[in-house]
């Protein structure tokens, strides 16, 4: 299937969201069609084809210089390998049919014209410091700018607000995982991939900021794990080795939020474990190594009496695609 016929039979909104992730001057959405979106992009592409560079990480970068020398690469099951090429499905990088994936016909000169503007070295330090800001995003949910700029620095990443607010607004990578906003007069560097940063904000008390070293942060950044961790790795090996790689993402997204908001209910972890006995025991000795957003326990019922959960028709907090009544919500009851 070419591109071109892709877009034409996706969702109008996905496709225009990924439009203005790459062109800062997009028409409005009301006025254009899908099939202006799709010449769009090749235009973009053409014009400069570095934008493709910039919607991927090294790894991704790889795996298109690979496809292009190999055509098609077929399904792994391993989790990180799902990451990286939903990545490249979510930026129309890549397509897949029949248990392979590949680059569609009327993309691969773009590809080609990117791959011979790489700069290895420079989207090298490129794709550490967008790791390093989502890897904080992840960790910590919200926090404040100032101590934002505090940890960058101490990874001699050197940014001010403005500097940094900039680079997110611009960065493709980025643009739609974190955000900078202004909450009680304050700045505020929030996730947009798990929302309730206000909730954060209410239920932290005394919030003490923890320490990772800068491999970690890349890797939570990446991965949404700390895979310098043994006992991590272990963890997800058994999760290879008994669910599929879809189910390890949708799984750990709710393990991310539960951790995250240190619900230490029992009765939720089982049911996030799909009441499977053999994976509840393996995940109750791995919830201590997630990060915490607010550092305090509480029960489901001081979070409910706090936190406005989504309304039960939007789509739900952990990016299964379902609506939130037909997942997580019966997980919160």
């Amino acid at each position: 299937m070419k591109l071109k016929e892709y877009i034409l039979s996706a969702h109008k909104e996905d496709v225009y969201a990924f439009y203005q992730r790459i062109n800062s001057k997009a028409e409005d959405y009301e006025k254009i069609t899908r099939n202006d979106i799709y010449h769009n992009i090749i235009s973009l592409y053409k014009d400069d084809p570095e934008i493709i560079l910039r919607l991927c990480s090294m790894e991704e970068i790889q795996i298109l210089k690979n496809l292009l020398e190999n055509k098609v690469k077929k399904k792994e099951n391993g989790y990180i390998d799902y990451l990286l090429f939903q990545d490249l499905k979510h930026n129309y990088l890549v397509l897949e049919s029949d248990q392979e994936y590949y680059i569609p016909e009327d993309l691969i000169n773009c590809v080609k014209m990117a791959m011979n503007l790489l700069d290895e070295q420079a989207y090298s330090m490129e794709d550490v410091m967008i790791s390093v800001i989502i890897g904080i995003s992840r960790v910590y949910n919200t926090l404040l700018i100032d101590d934002v700029l505090l940890i960058l620095e101490k990874y001699n990443i050197y940014y001010d607000e403005k500097s940094l607010k900039k680079y997110i607004e611009h960065q493709p990578r980025i643009m739609d995982k974190v955000k900078i906003v202004r909450y009680q007069k304050k700045d505020y560097f929030v996730s947009l991939e798990f929302l309730y940063y206000e909730d954060v904000l209410k239920l932290r008390q005394e919030f003490k900021v923890a320490t990772y070293s800068l491999e970690e942060i890349i890797s939570f950044g990446k991965y949404k794990l700390n895979l310098f961790d043994e006992k991590v790795l272990y963890f997800l090996n058994f999760l290879e080795i008994h669910l599929d790689p879809l189910s390890i993402h949708l799984f750990l997204n709710d393990l991310i939020f539960y951790c995250g908001f240190d619900l230490n209910q029992d009765s939720i972890l089982l049911q996030i474990c799909d009441n499977i006995t053999e994976l509840y025991q393996e995940t109750q000795k791995i919830v201590s190594y997630f990060p915490v957003w607010i550092y305090f326990g509480n029960s489901i019922h001081q979070v409910d009496d706090q936190i406005i959960l989504p309304n039960k028709n939007d789509p739900c907090i952990c990016g299964s695609g379902k609506k939130f009544k037909n997942c997580c919500l019966k997980k919160f009851k």
